[in-house]
């Protein structure tokens, strides 16, 4: 058994839901959803934090979601927002199926248009989405988070490319030289506490300080 298994075996068990889930995104070969130990990570930080509203900057199935969702208290909400009409469907399959569907409100469209439209504030963002507008998703979570408020994103060592001057062949240029800025932005001491967890993929983990 691997560290990684030996983790979510003892702290992070999938339910039949989750699995599912798992289940369906390897079915069309898309298993790009966080993990279920970062799962069990992102309700930690929700309840250290006390976060009560998240915004989620890329559904997919809506694993993420609901690990989220699970972790808010009952008062809690997480708006997500879905572009992809497979995976709005599927998504709301899923919500409808679980005891959280009323903490969850996801929002149809392209993520740009939908946030540029969202006054409210929030305690938390959570980004996973695509990688070339990670800086851009970065400019809105910086006015839409309260001041001591949670940036997260994965993938943010971008499968391990991240750290060379120059990205490995079958990695976008644009991609690398994006998740280089956005991580260089996160590391300001003057305007945020951060640090990246070196999971598989990265979680960068920032308290926004302004």
């Amino acid at each position: 058994m691997s560290n990684i298994d030996y983790i979510r075996t003892l702290y992070a068990p999938q339910d039949d839901l989750l699995k599912q889930i798992d289940a369906a995104l390897h079915a069309v070969n898309m298993p790009m959803h966080i993990g279920a130990e970062e799962g069990k990570l992102l309700q930690l930080f929700i309840r250290l934090h006390n976060v009560k509203k998240i915004l989620e900057i890329g559904t997919l199935f809506g694993y993420s979601t609901l690990w989220m969702a699970r972790g808010l208290p009952e008062d809690g909400k997480i708006v997500t927002i879905n572009r992809d009409a497979t995976h709005i469907a599927m998504a709301k399959k899923f919500f409808a199926q679980s005891e959280v569907a009323s903490k969850i409100n996801m929002l149809e469209g392209d993520a740009r248009t939908i946030l540029g439209a969202i006054s409210e504030q929030f305690d938390m963002v959570f980004i996973d989405a695509d990688k070339i507008g990670y800086t851009t998703y970065l400019d809105f979570a910086e006015k839409l988070v309260r001041k001591q408020g949670l940036i997260v994103a994965d993938n943010t060592l971008l499968f391990g490319a991240v750290t060379g001057d120059c990205p490995p062949e079958g990695v976008s240029p644009l991609a690398h030289q994006t998740m280089r800025e956005f991580n260089l932005r996160l590391a300001d001491p003057t305007r945020y506490f951060s640090t990246i967890i070196p999971t598989q993929q990265g979680l960068s983990v920032a308290i926004k300080l302004f």
